[in-house]
Order: C-alpha cells, then structure tokens, then sequence
C-alpha cells in the first residue's frame, strides 16, 4: 500500500493535466521512496518506464529498446541503432497518443549516453507544439541532477524542465500510517530512528515491541539498517572511510570545524574539503544562530536522523552485533541512553509543527525563518531552542522534553530569555512531551503572547 507523497502526486497530476510536453527533475537519496512515488503516479496511464543501468551507452540504448517494446510501445519489426533513432519514434508517437515517460536513475545516462539529452533536446523542441507528452527524469541527489540537468550549458535539455522534485524525509504527521499500533513516545522513537524514510519505516512491525522493532532494523547481523550508512556512504563515495569517521565525529558531539577535525585527527582545512562535500549531498548540515549568518559561529549536525542513531548507537557495536549479541546491546546501552536522541527528534518535530501552523495561518507570527539561538559559550551560554524571526515580531520556542509537566519554571526561564532582544514584540511558544501543570495553564489563559501544546495534541 503506497503512503503519503501528496503533494508530490498532486504536482504530477497537475503537470500531466496540462496534456503537453512537460518535464519534472525527481530527486533524492536512495531508497527514499522515488520509484514508489512514480510506480503510484503511473497507475493507469500509458506510460514507458526504464531504469537506466550503470553500464554503457549501448547497453542502455539495447536495454530501453528491449523494455519498451516489451511494455508495448513498438512491435517486435522495430529495431533501433542509436538514441536518435528511438527518440524519434518516441516523440512522434507522443504526437499521436498521451505518454509518460519515466527514466529512473537517470545519472547513469550522465557520462555513457550524453547523445541521449542531445537526441531529446533535439526532438522536444521540433515537435514541441504538438507533444502530449509528461517526462520524469529520476535519481541522484538534487546536486548531481543540479550540476548536469539544470547548470550545464551544454545540456539544452534544461530548457525543458517544468519542476524540480526534491524527496526527502517524510515529516512526523505523513509517517503516522507506517507508526500505528505504537504509543506517542515509542512513534517518536521510531520515526527518527528510521529517518522518516518511507522503505525503513515499512520494516516496522506493530505486532512486536518497541525495542524488538529496534533490535529488528539495527541490531541482528541481518538486520536492514545494521549497515545501511557504510553502504550509502560506499555508494556514492569515493573515501568512504573518511567520510566515515567525520560523521562519527558529528554524531558523537563535535560540530565546529576545529573539533571535528580534532576527533577526526585530520588538519582544518583537508576536513573542509569533506564537509562542503557531505553538505552538498545533504548529509550534513550547517546551523546558524538566528539573526547571523556568519559561518565563524555556525555549527555542523547531521541532518539524516537514521545517520544520528546509527552512529550513536550501532556503529560502537557493530562486531558485538555480528556475533548476536545485539539484544544485550541494546539493553545495556542503548536503551539507557535512548532519550537523549528522543529529545533531539522531539525539537525536530516541534520545528516541523511550527510550519505546519505557519502553513495553516495558525502560528504565533509570519516568520521569514526559524532557527536556534545561542550566544556565549561554556558556563556563560545562554540559548533558545528555536527563534521564528518576521522582522518586527519574534517568537521564542522551548521544546520540553521531560517525563514530568513542565511547570512555571520552564515559562519563566523562557519569559526572561526574551528580555535580552530589545525593540521587537515578543511572543513565546512551548512544546511539552508530558503536558503543562495547572499553574502554567492559568498563565497562559492570561497572557495571549503564549503558546502551550502538549505532544499529544500536536495533530
């Protein structure tokens, strides 16, 4: 049963609507759900799909006439010898009938078959007008689709493209089908353990317990995820092995540049070169302080959730793993530790809430962006989980990750934060795991600068 993505099935029905020649870009890491999503938007369309293969031009060129004649596009007299060739049948077909095609993991086509995008520039643009014709080109990251598709002049195919689809993570709410069967807290848990990734989220199991489940995607020899980052890393990587302990690094504490590459034992600026690389591919990611944009205060997280949890908490134990000792793992050291990464999916989340508010015209300003705030450092540092920014208005947003209510204290200590921005109104939310004392509900029903929303209401 096929999951979410309604945004993204609404922007291809539209585009497909349109009955002419129209190309959308779908990108995104592996085994993020993009075949998924175009296996789903081709249900009962006529369509041509063909997922290039990392080999040669001739072997994709025999493979695409071989698979779309056995998807019935041509019979079996039509023989081709080169993209332009069967480009041109294509398109002129396309000119008789209305036609999706799709080529996933069109990256491979990239390097081996350049003659490709030449032959569709060629024929999009002599047949243009008269094309009933929607084209999804699906695969690599969106910098490697970026760099060849839409910056390369020398690839007039650009010229073409209508939309730009960037699949990430599905958010907290979208994911509620793969959670069902699981308490709010054990759904958190699992959501960012999983990265809110549709294919990992699918392994989830409501019949089993919360740390079977767990036990079942990182810490059996097996296991899917027991090796999931190394192979992602392997995949796309050239020095997997470097790459490798800077995210280690990351996912242990360091963030600036000077302590990653002092955990990393690597020089500052040989560490640089690895992290633009791993930002570019969106692994990690570069955080601000609100109101500064300067890289000299910003620090580096990994932005996968499934990244942070694996390297938390697998890759320390990988051989025990190997030899079934997973179980005990897990009961002696992660699940002690779990609710550290739990109050780190819990900000995640708020963050999310937040802009499902702001999408719905329900949030406390019309922020331009939201982020966290710090300043100071060491015993002096003084911070704010999340800062929503509309040039006049600001709101401070603490998110409350603890097994009892928060209580005036936590209201408080937020209320006086707020005092060190001047010349701005002010306006304060809360997010609580458990809920708000009476006393912190009594103050808010008084004060219409501030928010309370307890998890479970977070809908």
């Amino acid at each position: 049963m096929f999951i979410g993505r309604s945004e993204e099935l609404g922007l291809l029905e539209k585009l497909y609507a349109k009955n002419s020649l129209n190309v959308v870009l779908v990108s995104g890491e592996y085994k993020i759900g993009k075949t998924a999503l175009l296996q789903e938007f081709l249900q009962k369309k006529s369509a041509a799909y063909f997922a290039a293969r990392n080999a040669l031009s001739t072997v994709n060129l025999a493979a695409f006439c071989l698979e779309l004649k056995e998807q019935g596009l041509w019979g079996p007299k039509n023989e081709f010898r080169s993209w332009d060739s069967v480009l041109s049948t294509l398109f002129f077909k396309a000119t008789q009938q209305r036609l999706v095609l799709v080529i996933d993991d069109v990256q491979y086509l990239f390097d081996s078959a350049p003659e490709f995008f030449t032959a569709f520039a060629k024929y999009a643009q002599k047949y243009k007008k008269q094309l009933r014709l929607s084209v999804i080109f699906s695969g690599a990251p969106f910098a490697e689709m970026e760099r060849v598709l839409l910056k390369n002049q020398e690839m007039q195919i650009k010229n073409y493209i209508n939309a730009v689809i960037k699949l990430g993570a599905m958010d907290y709410w979208e994911a509620q089908p793969f959670l069902e069967g699981f308490t709010e807290e054990e759904k958190l848990f699992l959501y960012g353990a999983a990265g809110g990734n549709p294919h990992y989220m699918s392994y989830l199991d409501a019949e089993l317990s919360f740390k079977d489940n767990l036990k079942k995607l990182f810490f059996e020899p097996a296991a899917p995820l027991y090796k999931e980052p190394i192979q992602l890393l392997k995949l796309y990587l050239r020095e997997p092995a470097t790459y490798n302990t800077i995210l280690c690094s990351v996912a242990c504490g360091a963030g600036r540049l000077n302590e990653i590459a002092a955990a990393a034992d690597m020089e500052c600026n040989k560490v640089s070169k690895y992290l633009n690389v791993l930002l570019t591919m969106g692994i990690l990611q570069r955080v601000n302080p609100a109101f500064s944009s300067s890289n000299k205060i910003s620090y580096y997280e990994i932005a996968n959730n499934m990244f942070v949890f694996w390297y938390q908490f697998v890759f320390p134990y990988m051989s025990s793993i190997a030899i079934g000792r997973g179980h005990q793992v897990l009961r002696n050291n992660i699940m002690p530790r779990i609710d550290l990464f739990a109050a780190h999916i819990f900000k995640k989340i708020c963050l999310q809430y937040c802009y499902k508010l702001k999408k719905r015209n329900d949030f406390m300003c019309d922020f331009e962006q939201i982020s966290p705030w710090w300043q100071g450092s060491g015993s002096n540092k003084i911070s704010v989980d999340f800062i929503a920014d509309d040039t006049d208005v600001i709101c401070l947003i603490d998110c409350n990750w603890s097994n009892k209510k928060a209580d005036s204290d936590v209201l408080k200590k937020l209320l006086a934060k707020g005092e060190h921005f001047t010349g701005v109104d002010k306006r304060f939310l809360v997010f609580s795991k458990k809920g708000f004392t009476d006393e912190c509900m009594e103050i808010s029903a008084g004060d219409p600068h501030l928010r309370l929303i307890s998890l479970k209401y977070m809908k």
